[in-house]
Order: structure tokens, then C-alpha cells, then sequence
């Protein structure tokens, strides 16, 4: 089935144009069709990629301070309010360290939730990849790792990146069991970094190099 034009998201030249000159004119040059572009969107096997709809902040303010969603995550044990969201759309915009998406069905164009990148380091080459799935009759399909792995073609082969980072709490041997499956390696953790149903506990630090990413997940087209 073809995929659905998406709404009022910018192409590919508004990506381009956030990026650091030096990587702009190498996208331009040599990894023009590296990821998958279509209409606007990054697209995957199962999901593809768009920049952020001001329009969808109450879908996911919902499921971020839904306690199954939330419960390995950072945010939303402290309920978040409309006006937090909205600040949160305000500074995505103007952060020029840092690419968010939302995750769509290729299938029917259904929102499935967030991934992204943050502390791009322009430099060093490396970034953090975050992820939440927030549509809990869509867990267990693939989704998630889709997204991830789409995520990452656009971080090594149009970013340039060296490296990405992810993390996870150390009892959501869920989320730990497909980062390594992936292709991340454990690198370290934070201990005690998080408090959580009145204990802390850790976070574990993994990443992924660019040439693991090739290995695993093959070269960019």
C-alpha cells in the first residue's frame, strides 16, 4: 500500500537548512539518497518520519502522563500541563542542537509516537537517540525498532554522525534487550540517577558507531 501524502510537514531542504554550512554542502555533494526521503518524510520499513505537529502536543501530553508509558522515562511522573507542552514545541524549534520527529504508520499514517536526537555535537559527531511509543495497542509490533533504526540512517548517513548514545533504566530489560539486539553496546551506566517507586536505580549508558551501524544494518543507499 502506498503511503500517505503527510500534512503540512516541511521537506527535506528545511532539515538541510539547520545544519552546520560544512554539513550542508556535504549532504549536497555526496549523501544526497543515503535515507529515504518521500513527500516530506523519512521513511522506513514500517514507520516513517516527520518533523513535529504543534497539532499533536495533546496526543502526547496524554500519553506521556500515562504511568505505562511513562514509567521508565525521565518525564511525566509529575504531571505534565498544556503549557509545558507547548514551551516544550517552542524550544524544539529553536534548538539547533537537536532533530525531533513523530513516528507514523506507513501503513494508514497513524501517530505512534516520538524519536529523536539531541546533543549533536558538531564536532565530535555524536548525539543521544531518545524514544517513546506512546500508542500501547502498537508495543510489541516493531515499531519502536523501525523508528530507531530509521532514526539512525538519518543520524550516520545525512548527519555525519560517529556515534549515538541511548540509554535506559536498568529495570526495563524490555527496552535494554532491543537496544542491544540493535546493535548497541553497553558502555557504562549512572548509578543511581533516577528515583523511582521510593529507590534509585541506574541508568545504563549504550551506543553505536557508525561503522557497527553499517555492519548490522547495511551501507546507505
Amino acid at each position: 500500500m502506498p503511503a500517505p501524502a503527510p500534512v503540512n510537514h516541511p521537506r527535506r531542504p528545511r532539515l538541510i537548512s539547520r545544519l552546520p554550512p560544512y554539513r550542508r554542502d556535504s549532504i549536497r555533494r555526496s549523501q544526497r539518497g543515503s535515507v529515504r526521503y518521500h513527500g516530506g518524510m523519512i521513511r522506513g520499513e514500517k514507520v516513517y518520519l516527520t518533523e513535529l505537529n504543534r497539532g499533536n502536543a495533546e496526543i502526547i501530553r496524554a500519553w506521556l502522563n500515562d504511568p505505562e508509558v511513562h514509567e521508565f522515562l525521565l518525564v511525566g511522573h509529575v504531571p505534565i500541563t498544556v503549557e509545558q507542552e507547548q514551551r516544550y514545541y517552542d524550544t524544539q524549534a529553536l534548538a539547533g542542537d537537536r532533530f525531533s520527529f513523530e513516528i507514523h504508520l506507513l501503513e494508514d499514517g497513524r501517530y505512534l509516537g516520538n524519536v529523536g536526537l539531541k546533543g549533536i555535537h558538531p564536532v565530535h559527531r555524536r548525539a543521544e537517540l531518545g524514544l517513546v511509543v506512546g500508542a500501547k495497542d502498537e508495543w510489541g509490533k516493531g515499531y519502536g525498532s523501525d523508528a530507531i533504526v530509521t532514526c539512525l540512517r538519518f543520524a550516520f548517513f545525512t548527519l555525519g554522525l560517529h556515534s549515538v548514545s541511548i540509554r535506559a533504566h536498568e529495570a526495563h530489560a524490555r527496552a535494554l534487550d532491543l537496544y542491544r539486539r540493535l546493535g548497541f553496546v553497553e558502555v557504562g551506566r549512572e548509578r543511581e540517577a533516577v528515583f523511582q517507586d521510593g529507590h534509585f536505580g541506574d541508568y545504563v549508558e549504550l551506543d553505536m558507531l557508525e561503522r557497527e551501524f553499517r555492519e548490522i544494518h547495511g551501507p546507505a543507499e
